[in-house]
């Protein structure tokens, strides 16, 4: 009977373990399939946030961008600006010179009021000054000052071609080149003759075409 029970219990024993083996690799194979579906999760969740996080970067990177661009406009609006007032700054500067001359040539007519030269330079000045008016009225104190200053009739007629005087602009330039051939200023005579007839025969001295002063620097 002992033996009996004996191999009843061993059998029963060996039946408990043949069932029990194979519960900690299925247990394995559950705890690894977990730990996958974990592992996975993580990664998706850090894949998520590194998106994410790119999507941030590039924001900031236009941003950036956008930046540099009204930086980069910016500065050229104040080069831009600063080229101006350099221009202007010169204007001003170009304009308080004519305004010198004018009156150092006026003192010179106080002085003197017979010397044609100062009211050829003061009337020069205004010309450049776009006063074609004074610039008349001092050509022609030079011309009644010396009848031969052919300079003063070349640009008296500028002048009156400026203002509409078409007539007086014509009949000064034609006296200008008598005088200039006479004086032996081939140049300046072609050049008079030419401008008479352009402004017989146009009416006035086109803008494309706005003759000066044939002395651009004081004398």
């Amino acid at each position: 009977m002992t033996v009996v029970l004996s191999v009843a219990a061993a059998a029963t024993q060996q039946t408990i373990l043949t069932a029990i083996a194979p519960l900690p690799l299925s247990l394995a194979v559950g705890l690894n399939l977990v730990n996958r579906k974990k592992l996975q999760g993580q990664q998706q969740s850090e894949l998520g946030n590194l998106t994410l996080t790119l999507a941030q970067m590039r924001d900031r990177l236009e941003d950036v961008q956008k930046q540099v661009m009204q930086l980069s406009q910016g500065t050229q609006h104040l080069h831009d600006y600063t080229r101006i007032l350099n221009t202007e700054q010169k204007q001003i500067e170009e304009v308080l010179d004519y305004l010198r001359q004018i009156e150092k040539n006026t003192q010179v007519i106080q002085v003197n009021p017979s010397h044609a030269k100062a009211y050829y330079n003061r009337g020069l000045t205004h010309q450049r000054l776009g006063d074609a008016e004074a610039a008349v009225l001092d050509y022609s104190e030079a011309i009644r000052i010396n009848e031969n200053y052919a300079k003063a009739y070349h640009n008296r007629g500028v002048a009156r071609s400026t203002l509409g005087d078409r007539k007086g602009a014509v009949e000064d330039l034609r006296t200008a080149a008598k005088l200039f051939f006479e004086q032996g200023d081939i140049s300046s005579y072609q050049r008079a003759r030419d401008l008479a007839k352009r402004i017989h025969d146009v009416g006035s001295i086109e803008p494309e075409n706005h003759e000066v002063p044939l002395e651009l620097l004081f004398s």
